[in-house]
């Protein structure tokens, strides 16, 4: 399959499958009340120029609830896998098979986040000193550093995730294969990541044009990003799939 192929087959299987939408629907709807009490305290703290113990608990409580965050999303490349073995969908085996690998999946979310933090800090220095200082050229520079940190993180970590999700191997394993497997399917790889990003972007736009209208929009656009969301959670492992299985 090439990169539009995949693209339609994961549109496909949405149409297909709508259900697919419901793991991140609850998501969405487990996060909302965090989100909107979070949102009201930062217009407040905005407006008074503080930082309130409400807006801490908000950030708080919805740290400590990432690892359920963690948790659904990761169901998507088992109920893609499933989809495409036995053509039928069984969210509790699909649950059951992330909380089985669960230290190692969220093991892999943490060394990510940390390491793409301590990369992109440099350059968001630079970013903090350019707006200070109104040095434009140096913000600049900055910028470029933390999108060409992302797109090359997101390129060669594309496949890590799903093949620690699916395959029978470690953490330092699934940056191997992942590499492996981005660098065999360079081209593939760099559309599809490109299109992720877009995707992504579009959903956050949603979002904050929704969130505009008041506390409905924020939540319309909280579902509306969850739906362009979960199709690229589907394109991930659609790919990931054709590509192993051309190996």
């Amino acid at each position: 399959m090439g990169f539009l192929s995949i693209l339609k087959g994961a549109f496909a299987e949405l149409f297909r499958n709508p259900i697919l939408f419901l793991p991140k629907m609850i998501s969405v709807t487990i996060w909302l009340l965090p989100y909107l009490y979070l949102l009201q305290q930062a217009k407040f703290d905005m407006a008074s120029a503080t930082l309130s113990q409400g807006t801490l608990l908000a950030t708080g409580a919805i740290l400590l609830m990432s690892p359920l965050w963690v948790v659904i999303d990761s169901m998507y490349p088992v109920l893609v896998e499933q989809q495409r073995r036995k053509k039928r969908l069984d969210f509790r085996k699909a649950l059951d098979h992330v909380l089985g690998r669960f230290v190692k999946i969220f093991g892999l979310f943490l060394i990510v986040l940390v390491g793409s933090t301590l990369l992109t800090l440099p350059f968001i220095a630079l970013v903090a000193y350019g707006m200070v200082f109104l040095d434009v050229c140096l913000a600049a520079v900055g910028m470029a550093g933390i999108a060409a940190v992302i797109i090359a993180g997101g390129i060669a970590l594309y496949f890590t995730p799903t093949s620690l999700i699916l395959e029978r191997i470690g953490i330092m394993d699934s940056f191997g294969t992942g590499l492996k497997m981005a660098q065999q399917n360079f081209g593939l790889v760099f559309w599809l990541t490109l299109a992720s990003f877009f995707f992504l972007a579009l959903a956050f736009l949603l979002e904050d044009s929704f969130g505009q209208l008041g506390v409905i929009g924020f939540v319309l656009g909280r579902y509306a990003g969850g739906i362009i969301t979960v199709y690229t959670y589907v394109v991930n492992p659609t790919a990931y799939i054709d590509v192993r299985k051309r190996r």
